[in-house]
């Protein structure tokens, strides 16, 4: 496969992908490695936000995991984080946000393989 060739998962957002990376697909090999080296421990933290039943602690995990997933081509998963940041500052019981909160992490754990293939890909043309 020659880089011309490439093309990012159509579960992924493509367009952004392509305008942040323009071809850079060394650059884009790197931060999906990235991803799914952290991938795990991020949702790790923040379930342990969400589980202490401290809004706060819950937030601030999505905050710091919400710019990450753009970089992988998951542009709608930020748009949700967003959303589920700006309602942390809305409800005093974290478990008002259990619905947000299980639609996000089922849908990130969907495109967690989607991710890992085109990391895949990505290899195989820049070796």
């Amino acid at each position: 496969m020659n880089d011309a060739s490439f093309e990012f998962s159509d579960q992924l957002d493509g367009r952004f992908l392509e305008s942040i990376y323009e071809g850079d697909h060394e650059h884009a090999e790197m931060v999906f490695d990235q991803f799914m080296n952290s991938v795990n421990g991020h949702i790790d933290e923040i379930d342990a936000g969400y589980n202490s039943g401290n809004t706060e602690a819950f937030r601030k995990n999505i905050h710091k995991f919400k710019p990450v997933l753009s970089f992988v081509g998951l542009t709608k998963l930020t748009e949700a984080a967003a959303n589920i940041e700006k309602k942390c500052g809305e409800v005093t019981d974290v478990t008002n946000l259990s619905a947000l909160y299980i639609l996000f992490k089922t849908e990130l754990l969907e495109k967690i393989p989607v991710i890992q293939n085109d990391l895949i890909k990505l290899k195989s043309i820049n070796s």
